[in-house]
């Protein structure tokens, strides 16, 4: 089991782009800038990803509408200062942002006009494509802002998790890869962070769940074991945090 998990880590390290022996990234090598001021917009029930590969790109709507109250108000209601109003219903409104942003995330070209690789959409949005567009279009951090992929070594779980909490603690959502012990196959977005449940000291993260459109909570004990559960899938694998470097 040890060699199969130090494998595994060797893989996730070379599919971040980095050996083995690189110090994992934290807020405090690189420290994250604060989220916009105002951020935090509710999340609205029956935000739920229109097909089986945007989880990506469905995390990337609803970070942008927590950080972004009057984009989040135009996904609810249509109403946005200057224009028509959108005659959507409000749910294929979403749909068609994520849709859309899909798209965007996985085409030849990046927000800049500059060429890339592109990913087929069949297989959903690699991290690298979904931290690039949060730079691009922000989530709870301005337009601008860089994001950088942290990968989840099995054999330093509870550090990841860590990293994660306190990102979210102070005011970031932050989406988290999870698959099998073999492959990453679902992304949800991380916005809450708690000490321990009443009556119980565990930790715990909260997120979004884009399969469902609810939060779920992520024990930071299931984190560690790789035991999630989170739409069918147990393994973390990455996660997207914002950096000032």
């Amino acid at each position: 089991m040890r060699l199969i998990e130090d494998l595994t880590a060797r893989l996730r390290d070379a599919l971040a782009g980095r050996s083995s022996s690189t110090p994992e990234w934290t807020p405090e090598s690189a420290p994250a800038p604060a989220p916009l001021a105002g951020s935090r917009a509710p999340l609205r029930p029956g935000w739920v990803q229109p097909d089986r590969t945007t989880c990506g790109s469905a995390c990337l709507v609803v970070a942008r509408a927590l950080g972004d109250a009057s984009y989040a108000a135009w996904l609810e209601t249509g109403e946005v200062t200057g224009r028509p109003r959108d005659p959507r219903a409000p749910g294929r409104r979403f749909a068609d942002e994520v849709l859309a942003t899909h798209v965007r995330t996985n085409r030849w070209a990046d927000s800049s006009g500059r060429p890339r690789w592109a990913w087929p959409r069949a297989l959903g949005t690699t991290p690298w494509d979904l931290a690039h567009e949060l730079g691009a279009t922000g989530g709870t951090t301005p337009p601008g802002t860089r994001h950088r992929v942290l990968t989840v070594s099995p054999r330093r779980r509870d550090e990841a998790y860590d990293v994660v909490a306190r990102a979210v603690a102070t005011g970031h959502a932050v989406p988290l890869y999870v698959g099998n012990d073999l492959l990453p196959r679902h992304v949800v977005l991380v916005v809450d962070a708690s000490g321990g449940e009443p009556g119980s000291d565990e930790p715990w993260l909260e997120a979004y769940d884009p399969s469902s459109g609810r939060r779920v909570r992520l024990a930071r004990e299931a984190f560690v074991r790789g035991d999630l559960l989170v739409a069918g899938w147990s393994e973390p694998w990455f996660a997207v945090l914002p950096t000032a470097g």
